[in-house]
């Protein structure tokens, strides 16, 4: 039992593994942990003598223009390539569950959780047990949950010698507050008060009780129930859960075969794959993914809005139970992340139109083949929609970030810079390589005259031609939408200038 005095010290220090990395990792390891810790330039011989000690795999890790830049390609092809090998691993050992394993990827790369729904007996804890398999030295939370289970149950027994001082103060060690990732069995068994108290671990990964507030290094969590009852408190923590599947049965003579074929071999023990990867590797890739480093085109962005959009549509009118259903403007948002974790399992840095396939994964409950199928057919429907309005929709795009800079450009100094200029001048190229562009001019004369610029005379004249811009595309585009996001960008454009006095 820890003293009151050591509770105090966890509750402000950061939590700590007591197990660190082995000296004969291999070099791709050795370079994502020296990405990690910020030292690039260490050799492989040196960061064996100075090997990153990982608290937890929330590290405090900055993906820095340079740093993701060295980092590139072969790198990160090296991780993604490491990822794609355990879902094709896992997935010879749960048959029939691949879209589910490479759903549980998507959680753990972006740092979210998944909620796994079935009847009981569909192998749900050894799916995540053998998820949880693919890491090295993790530490792993889990627990099934009854109307009885307490807070104690999840975040430690409560301090003996606090508890004589009148503080309900929790001893962490082992508990899931320090753990990296957790499996929560019969999760809607819990009760309200227990599934309360969650919500801050899963969202803000901290727990807070009264006054103790300790830093959880809990990267994932998979749930999983039978059955899901609702109730107010239940939404929140439903919510929490951005990826979620539905694990229909399968009874098929050969599946059912194929299953026994699988039993034989391992009697339904977890199976450690050849190539594990690390939790700095995991750590590295979520930073990737929330940083600006995996870039998402202004056009791929609208595309998964229009397509967000269209499938509540679709939903509150086609299906009688569902008429109040929405995606909440926080799973809008974190559709991002599903769209960059994609482009980088295809081993891009940018992400492209095809990676909008990938929206069921977080938008749609995997298992129903009838949302999968409906949101691809909202999916290839906007694609075609909009191709006649691409060249337009770029150069709009690229415009808005043009007045965005310059906009968010907080002094005049800034506006003169060589960098503030340079991205100004490449977000105006892209707009100038269309044919009759009204920006062509205006960048050629812009190099010559940044230096006698200021906010004063760059802002008005940039915003008038870009007005200009407007005025010409919103004649000839060919989506009521495509209309709708340029008079939108013009009344900025507009709301600015009238802030300014222009």
């Amino acid at each position: 039992m820890l003293s009151n005095s050591s509770m105090n010290r966890q509750t402000k220090e950061k939590p700590k593994m007591d197990s660190e990395y082995k000296t004969n990792i291999h070099p791709l390891e050795e370079s994502v942990l020296a990405l990690a810790s910020g030292k690039l330039e260490q050799s492989a011989t040196d960061s064996k003598d100075n090997l990153l000690k990982i608290p937890g795999i929330e590290e405090k890790t900055k993906v820095e223009p340079a740093v993701a830049e060295s980092a590139s390609l072969p790198k990160l092809n090296a991780i993604a390539g490491l990822i794609n090998e355990c879902i094709h691993f896992i997935g010879k050992q749960v048959l029939g569950r691949h879209d589910i394993i490479k759903q549980s990827f998507f959680a753990l790369m972006t740092g979210e959780h998944q909620l796994l729904i079935s009847r009981t007996g569909m192998a749900k804890s050894l799916l995540a047990r053998q998820i949880f398999a693919c890491f090295y030295n993790a530490q792993i939370f889990e627990k099934q949950l009854t109307k009885d289970s307490m807070p104690e149950n999840l975040f430690g027994a409560y301090d003996i010698e606090a508890m004589k001082k009148g503080k309900m103060i929790h001893n962490v060690e082992g508990s899931l507050v320090l753990s990296h990732f957790a499996f929560l069995d019969e999760i809607f068994d819990a009760n309200d008060m227990l599934l309360r108290s969650l919500l801050s671990i899963l969202n803000e990964k901290q727990l807070v009780n009264g006054e103790q507030i300790v830093r959880s290094t809990l990267h994932s969590a998979i749930a999983a129930a039978n059955y899901i009852r609702v109730t107010e408190v239940l939404e929140a923590v439903i919510d929490r859960f951005l990826y979620k599947s539905y694990i229909p049965e399968d009874k098929a003579p050969y599946f059912q075969y194929s299953i026994d074929q699988i039993y034989q071999q391992h009697f339904g023990r977890v199976c450690i794959p050849e190539k594990r990867l690390t939790l700095g590797e995991l750590s590295f890739i979520k930073k990737l993914i929330q940083s600006r480093q995996i870039v998402i085109p202004g056009y791929v962005l609208f595309l998964k809005n229009y397509i967000l959009k269209k499938y509540i549509e679709e939903i509150q009118n086609t299906v009688s139970d569902r008429k109040e259903y929405t995606i909440s403007d926080r799973k809008s948002v974190k559709t991002q992340d599903t769209l960059r974790a994609s482009a980088i399992l295809d081993g891009r840095t940018h992400v492209e139109e095809k990676d909008l396939d990938s929206l069921y994964y977080v938008v749609c409950t995997l298992g129903k083949q009838d949302d999968k199928t409906r949101l691809a057919k909202i999916t290839g429907a906007a694609k075609n929609y909009f191709r006649q309005d691409r060249e337009i929709l770029d150069n709009i795009f690229d415009a808005i970030g043009v007045f965005t800079i310059i906009k968010t450009s907080h002094s005049n100094e800034t506006l003169r810079s060589d960098k503030t200029f340079m991205d100004i001048k490449d977000r105006l190229e892209k707009i100038t390589r269309s044919e009759g562009s009204l920006l062509r001019e205006y960048v050629n004369k812009a190099k010559h005259k940044i230096l006698s610029l200021t906010r004063d005379t760059l802002l008005p004249e940039t915003c008038n031609l870009l007005e200009n811009l407007c005025d010409t595309y919103i004649k000839n585009a060919g989506a009521k939408e495509t209309r709708e996001i340029i008079t939108g960008f013009r009344e900025d454009l507009f709301n600015e200038k009238k802030i300014l006095s222009l």
